[in-house]
């Protein structure tokens, strides 16, 4: 995709952020402002997660003597509410209509050559995840050791009437929500102040709302490689496209293991195990995904030294790459952001102390 990288920043006015050098209105202001709003977005997306949490541990007794099924219905509906609906009607809010005039849904711009690269990106999130759950295996038994282990069991679904519910919220309703929301509204606020500083920005913000470090530094690497791809062609229908290509894969093993012959082999010793058709689709899969993890990594690899090759040349201009980074790092309110994501991905303080209260408060034990 050697035009795409070479043409990445075509669509900016020349030299934007130099033009406050040169007579025009300096971008300082709105830069500060647009990082303001970022940051209390990101806080309600903290704060509507633990509304979330403190809910679903409430209403934990009336789930009990639900169908499973429903059970992951209701799931899907609380991430439809509190997940993707209040964090995005906040973006809409704090950051105007960023996708107004953007064309961001508009035909993609080299679609074929970007699908091709499908393999990459996913090789690239994969090594990631993998060395992420390495290197958790270290934190076994603390709070961040059992991030890994409730990720993991979010998967694991009772029967297969849940485990299409799940596939379905995976493959649909995350990609579609996701990319309108960071390679779309995240992502076009922050593109007139450098489109890598975009990507980046709006791949860990994408990266921090699964507020897990089972899954931070994966879906971080997936949101920067998406991003690429927003950015190359001019449009976020390629990136959904592609989102809902990586969850099916998870979403599909999802699938197989919730067959009960799939489940039974796993868990049964050597000499009680029974091959059964789908047992053989399921390791089918997994090596085809192994294949695919492979090829992706070769090819990614490739494709690094090829971009090495073509280097944007240097501006210097009103807003340096680290004083982009110092403003936003800076502002009030991404502080209280890493603040609040420091204790969704490890303690849950917040979580648990309004669920103490609200149970004080109700006078239960």
């Amino acid at each position: 995709m050697e035009e795409e990288i070479i043409t990445l920043n075509e669509e900016q006015p020349e030299n934007p952020e130099n033009q406050g050098n040169q007579g025009q209105p300096s971008l300082l202001p709105g830069f500060k402002s647009v990082c303001m709003r970022l940051g209390a977005m990101m806080i309600i997306v903290f704060l509507a997660r633990v509304a979330a949490e403190v809910g679903a541990t409430l209403l934990q007794p009336y789930f009990d003597g639900l169908k499973p099924v429903w059970f992951y219905v209701l799931q899907a509906g609380m991430s439809l509410v509190f997940l993707y609906g209040v964090p995005m009607i906040s973006a809409v809010f704090l950051l105007g209509n960023p996708l107004k005039g953007s064309g961001v849904y508009s035909k993609p711009k080299y679609f074929g050559r970007a699908m091709a690269m499908f393999p990459a990106g996913y090789g690239i999130a994969i090594t990631v995840n993998l060395v992420t759950i390495l290197v958790g295996t270290i934190f076994r038994g603390t709070s961040v050791g059992d991030s890994f282990t409730a990720t993991q069991d979010a998967f694991v679904v009772p029967d297969m009437a849940s485990a299409v519910v799940l596939f379905l919220q995976m493959t649909i309703m995350a990609p579609i929500f996701e990319e309108m929301w960071f390679r779309g509204m995240v992502m076009e606020s922050l593109r007139p102040y450098g489109n890598g500083f975009a990507i980046f920005i709006s791949a860990i913000l994408f990266g921090l709302t699964h507020s897990n470090f089972a899954q931070f530094f994966y879906a971080t690497a997936l949101g920067i490689f998406l991003g690429y791809i927003a950015v190359s062609t001019r449009s976020i229908i390629t990136t959904t496209i592609m989102h809902a290509m990586f969850n099916s894969i998870s979403g599909l093993m999802v699938l197989l293991s919730a067959n009960e012959s799939v489940g039974d082999y796993l868990l049964a010793k050597d000499e009680q195990a029974v091959i059964t058709p789908a047992v053989v689709l399921y390791f089918v899969w997994l090596g085809l995904v192994m294949t695919l993890m492979v090829v992706g990594v070769i090819m990614a690899i490739y494709k690094f030294i090829k971009i090495k090759k073509y280097k944007v040349p240097k501006v210097q201009n009103e807003l340096s790459a680290p004083k982009r980074w110092g403003i936003f790092l800076s502002r009030a309110t991404v502080i209280i952001m890493i603040i609040l994501a420091a204790d969704a991905f490890s303690v849950k303080f917040l979580a648990s102390g309004l669920y103490s209260l609200l149970l004080l408060l109700s006078g239960q034990n």
